[in-house]
């Protein structure tokens, strides 16, 4: 798990427990004093903050093993990409066609296309579900190890450059929880650089650009 999910599912447990007993019966109130620490006893490390952009690891010139993984299931899915993308075509042809000539066509053999394009909806909204079900299982199972690996890299490079908090900026950019990044606390080049270089791959990296959405 990385040093940022483990604060915040800590912060979480704490906000819950909090929540919950305040939302509890009531119960006698007793006072505890706090202990508070002496100044100077507090083993805290010293170190730096730093912020890395885990959205970049499988863009272009990112984490090469993770690329190629993902390169690997969408060639695999190709042949399925193609059956979804022949379904939907016929039903957009098939509405289409049902649109501008339904005025003109016999009420029975308007009826006939509708069922027949009813059909080909339903299955084309089957074939997708499945897809992106054995899509993502298959990214998953790809791609976890590689995960792994790059969060115990993550863990030694923060050691070695004595970080202390990584923060991840896709998230917080996404909860609307980061204004602005100084530059040199972004360690995203340098981590994805000292990565390849320890993770070399075999191979060409395939490029994972075309997904099946």
């Amino acid at each position: 798990m990385k040093p940022l999910l483990r604060i915040i599912i800590g912060l979480v447990m704490v906000m819950w427990s909090v929540t919950a007993f305040s939302q509890g019966s009531a119960a006698p109130q007793t006072t505890t004093p706090v202990k508070i620490p002496p100044a100077g006893t507090l083993n805290l490390p010293v170190g730096r903050f730093a912020v890395i952009n885990t959205s970049a690891f499988t863009l272009q010139n990112g984490i090469e093993q993770l690329r190629q993984q993902i390169g690997r299931v969408n060639d695999t899915f190709k042949d399925r990409n193609a059956k979804l993308d022949a379904l939907r075509q016929r039903a957009e042809a098939l509405q289409r066609e049902i649109q501008t000539q339904g005025p003109n066509l016999m009420p029975q053999a308007l009826a006939a296309k509708q069922e027949e394009l009813d059909e080909l909806q339903v299955g084309v909204t089957r074939e997708k579900e499945d897809l992106e079900r054995d899509y993502n299982k298959a990214i998953r199972e790809a791609t976890d190890p590689v995960v792994e690996r790059i969060n115990g890299f993550l863990d030694n490079f923060a050691k070695q450059n004595n970080i202390t908090l990584v923060l991840e900026a896709a998230v917080l950019y996404q909860a609307r929880g980061l204004a602005y990044v100084d530059p040199g606390l972004d360690i995203t080049r340098p981590f994805i650089e000292a990565y390849n270089a320890a993770n070399p791959v075999s191979t060409a990296t395939p490029n994972p650009a075309g997904t099946n959405r």
